[in-house]
């Protein structure tokens, strides 16, 4: 597993790495200050995933990070959030980031998200979820007046992918997908695709065996 570290913070950099490279399946290719510092590397080498320190005063690099995936590059990116900020949090969903967790997690927790966004799944620290639950007033139970299709869609959703690459995915037209997309926020009363991926994880569509609620 090819690994990224950043974080503008000396400690901070190599705590994660003296954490990391006790791991033999984890192979560290770059610790660095800045996400433009690594721009290059994550585009011309198979990063696997990348670990970001994320705050107020570098949020500019979730501009970064959907550059990044606009251009296709298949590294998962993990934000690291040790002020518990609402906004960022939202602002690096609708990025496409694949994991979100807060600095108060310890080494084997870390290293668990890690292995599982690497694994393919999404993992975001219930703390924000709970939160966006609360202040939308989103209601787990309405999933059951989807259809099977419009489920699959959600969840796709939840993955952070657009109308085009599910409606690849799906074999369906990008039409189509909207046209589900507009049942889906009439039944579940919400407004963004943002409000959809967190109820996506809030009712555990993505990977049931993740700690996501």
């Amino acid at each position: 597993m090819k690994v990224i570290i950043i974080s503008n913070y000396a400690l901070i950099r190599e705590g994660i790495y003296s954490i990391m490279s006790r791991c033999n399946r984890v192979d560290i290719m770059l610790v660095a200050e800045t996400l433009k510092e690594s721009m290059y590397l994550i585009k011309s080498t198979k990063i696997d995933i990348v670990l970001f320190d994320l705050h107020e005063q570098n949020k500019d690099g979730l501009l970064l990070i959907k550059e990044l995936k606009e251009c296709g590059v298949k590294s998962k990116f993990i934000i690291l959030d040790f002020n518990k900020n609402k906004n960022i949090f939202v602002e690096a969903i609708r990025c496409g980031v694949e994991g979100y967790i807060l600095g108060k997690s310890d080494e084997i927790e870390l290293m668990y998200i890690i292995e599982q966004v690497y694994k393919g799944k999404k993992y975001f620290d219930s703390y924000f979820i709970d939160c966006m639950v609360r202040e939308n007033s989103i209601e787990p139970e309405k999933i059951e007046q989807l259809t099977a299709r419009e489920k699959e869609i959600l969840c796709e959703i939840g993955k952070g992918m657009s109308n085009q690459q599910i409606s690849k995915k799906l074999c369906i037209s990008e039409n189509t997908v909207k046209k589900h997309n507009n049942h889906i926020f009439d039944k579940l009363n919400m407004k963004d695709r943002t409000q959809l991926a967190l109820y996506a994880n809030k009712c555990g569509m993505l990977n049931r065996d993740a700690n996501i609620s």
